[in-house]
């Protein structure tokens, strides 16, 4: 069970990399901001507990934005161990059902939160907001399932 969580928590971070390129990508073609509301969250759960980030506007920005992006991979990394555990736990999907399985646990990861804390809205999502958001979890799901069925050893008979 260790090994598929480890190997899991790996292939989730080999999708977080992808999901990250892929909203690179996005970006650099249509010209669009990044999202601020990583950066957004880490405010409003810092001032719900009481906790102060420390610095100036400037430095507290920077370091929320810093944390977000971490939050992220922290994220991906961690549906990508539960990927594992479920594997290691006798769930044998191929790679296009692993794959629509972990992109649906990573959008709901990812935006969850964000939805409880309402900082976002997804019913109020335009098309290019699904879209900018649900292509790159895809880009996760799909090289999380490959990743993960690539470090698994085939049995001999």
């Amino acid at each position: 069970m260790l090994s598929s969580i480890l190997r899991g928590a790996a292939a989730g971070a080999a999708g977080a990399t992808a999901l990250n390129a892929v909203t690179y990508v996005d970006m650099a073609v249509r010209g669009r901001p990044a999202s601020s509301t990583p950066e957004q969250t880490v405010e409003k759960v810092a001032h719900a507990v009481g906790v102060e980030i420390p610095g100036d506007e400037q430095r507290k920005q920077a370091r929320a934005s810093g944390i977000g992006a971490l939050l992220g991979l922290l994220t991906g990394t961690a549906v990508g161990a539960a990927y594992g555990a479920a594997h290691g736990a006798g769930w044998r999907p191929g790679t296009v059902t692993g794959g629509l399985a972990a992109t649906g646990a990573a959008l709901v990861a990812a935006n969850g939160p964000m939805t409880v804390l309402r900082i976002t809205d997804p019913r109020r999502w335009s098309f290019a907001d699904w879209a900018s958001d649900v292509v790159p979890h895809v880009a996760y799901g799909f090289v999380t399932a490959a990743t993960f069925a690539a470090t698994v050893r085939k049995r001999r008979r």
